[in-house]
Order: structure tokens, then C-alpha cells, then sequence
């Protein structure tokens, strides 16, 4: 699937050449702390401000043993419950530098989300972010029995999402309803054709990102674990797929790798690819007409997967 409408020229040249110049703070050869300090600075969204600006917001914190989890709604009663695996390469990011793109989703989706504060690397390497997953999906899904469930995830928060499918049907525990995710990183050996293709294209990632970031949350692993790189994980069983990608990103093999796979195995699976669109497009460039038709294709997605009846 393709997106159909298109952005003046003018200004998808000008938002791509704003975000290229904004991602260059985090530069392969950048220390993970620093990386992580920068993002902080500049990401985080105070839960008052966001009021602020959108009265109908509201907050709660909840803790999953040590997990630490934020949850957002826009409505006092959203139809459904987002878990929200953020990215930011595993080395980065938090729910308060996501409340934006939280919002948004609950928004969209009508739901309420809940954004986990889960470990990083190089600190906490695999498998500390899936063991938080898991926590964070036992904790919601106990608390919201009655709701119908999605997991979302953007870049490694994508991969992360896929690899708690497969953890999840690996031990026998009730999958949430469906799950979609925006230019998942599910291929950490960078072994896919668009790693070389898009090079130069992608104004984010680069080959040496991914062989640079990839060894700090796999650590003594193997990049090639389903685990770790669900491109190479059986998908069988899982619930119902949409993958949205740009087709400038180093990382699209990532997300049509996965989408064979699912066919493959009878998985409903969806894939949208945005013309001339980069890593996270919906997230970071959300006024562009083709970022606009991405979020409503996520809705429409969960309405049909995700509904109370």
C-alpha cells in the first residue's frame, strides 16, 4: 500500500531538510549518554504545558515492580488501551520525551496509553527492554481486563513491539487485539537491500547507526536472535499488522521483510509506505499531507481490530 496524497514539494524539501539538520545532535559518533542528555533537553513535553495547551489531557503513573509507567488519555472514557513501546535506538528516550506523540495516538485511536519507562542501553542491554515489555504488558493487561489492547511502537520501540508478540505467544499469554508500528528496527545485522540503497536518501539513519547502536543493545548477543532482530522471528500466530515506513529510510527492508514473513504464515498484515518519506514520518513531519493519511489509516485499522462491539 502506497500513500495517494502528496505534499507541495516545497514544503516536504523544507520539513525534510529541518529534520535532517535536527537528528545530526545524534550522530552515530555521538556517546550514548550524550545522545540520551540531548534528547531530554529538547524532546520533553511537562505534563503542564501539555495541559495547558490541551485542557482535556489527563496524567496517571502506575508501577510495574520497578517500571515505572506513564498513561495519558484525552478523554475521560477512551474505548480502548494503547501500550506504546517508544524508540530512540534503545540508547534513548522516555515517556516524557514521547508525551506528543502519545497524545497523538490517544487522540487518533481513542485510547488510553500507556508509555512504559523501560530500560536502556548500553547500560541495561538485551534482554532488559523485552523483560520490561513483558512487565508493562502483564501490568495493563491486568488493569484493563475489560478493554480491548494494542501495542504500538515507533523505530526500535517498533522491533521491540514485534518481539513481544513473539514472547507473548511463546508463553501462552492472550496477544492484545492488534499492533502497528512506524519504521520498525527489526533487522539489527543491517542485513536488508535498502541499507545500501537508501543510503544518502535517509537523512536519519545511516549503516554505521545501525552497526554502531545495534552493538550497544545487543551486547554479548547475537544480532541475528529473533529476539533481538524480529525480522527472523516466526510470526505465526500473531495478531492482526500494519507497518507504516518511508520509502527513503535505510530501514525499509526492515518493515517488507516482515511483511512477507506475515503473509506467509496467514498473519492479516498491512504495510503503507510513504512516498518520498522518512524514518517516523507521522511522528516527526505530522503536517504533511502524507503523515496525514498515515494517521488516519492507523485509526481506521484499530477501529476495524480493535472495536469493543
Amino acid at each position: 500500500m502506497q500513500t495517494h496524497r502528496a505534499t507541495a514539494p516545497w514544503k516536504r524539501w523544507l520539513s525534510v531538510k529541518a529534520y535532517g539538520l535536527v537528528t545530526r545532535l545524534y550522530g552515530v559518533d555521538t556517546p550514548p549518554q550524550t545522545a540520551r542528555r540531548r534528547f531530554e533537553r529538547f524532546a520533553t513535553v511537562t505534563r503542564e504545558s501539555m495541559k495547558a495547551k490541551y485542557p482535556n489531557v489527563s496524567f496517571s503513573d502506575h508501577q510495574a515492580g520497578e517500571l515505572w509507567i506513564e498513561a495519558l488519555r484525552t478523554s475521560p472514557s477512551p474505548r480502548r488501551v494503547v501500550l506504546y513501546l517508544h524508540g530512540g535506538g534503545f540508547l534513548f528516550g522516555s515517556p516524557a520525551t514521547y508525551r506528543s506523540r502519545a497524545r497523538r495516538i490517544a487522540f487518533r485511536c481513542d485510547a488510553e496509553v500507556y508509555v512504559p519507562d523501560y530500560r536502556l542501553a548500553p547500560e541495561h542491554p538485551f534482554p532488559a527492554a523485552l523483560e520490561d515489555a513483558l512487565a508493562a504488558w502483564a501490568y495493563v493487561a491486568a488493569l484493563r481486563p475489560e478493554a480491548p489492547i494494542v501495542v504500538v511502537g515507533d523505530s526500535a520501540g517498533g522491533g521491540l513491539t514485534l518481539s513481544l508478540l513473539a514472547a507473548l505467544r511463546d508463553r501462552g499469554v492472550a496477544l492484545p487485539a492488534c499492533a502497528f508500528v512506524f519504521s520498525p528496527w527489526t533487522d539489527l545485522g543491517g542485513t536488508g537491500a535498502s541499507m545500501i540503497g537508501n543510503e544518502g536518501k535517509d537523512v536519519w539513519m545511516t549503516r554505521r547507526h545501525v552497526a554502531a547502536w545495534s552493538r550497544y543493545y545487543a551486547g554479548k548477543s547475537d544480532v541475528a536472535d529473533p529476539a533481538i532482530s524480529p525480522v527472523h522471528a516466526d510470526p505465526t500466530g500473531f495478531p492482526p499488522l500494519l507497518l507504516i515506513v518511508g520509502d527513503q529510510e535505510v530501514m525499509l527492508d526492515d518493515s517488507l521483510r516482515v511483511e512477507v514473513r506475515a503473509r506467509q504464515a496467514g498473519v492479516d498484515v498491512e504495510v503503507l509506505v510513504g512516498r518520498g518519506m522518512q524514518h517516523d514520518f507521522p511522528l516527526t513531519l505530522p503536517w504533511l499531507q502524507e503523515s496525514r493519511e498515515a494517521w488516519e489509516v492507523a485509526a481506521a485499522f484499530v477501529e476495524r481490530c480493535a472495536s469493543t462491539g
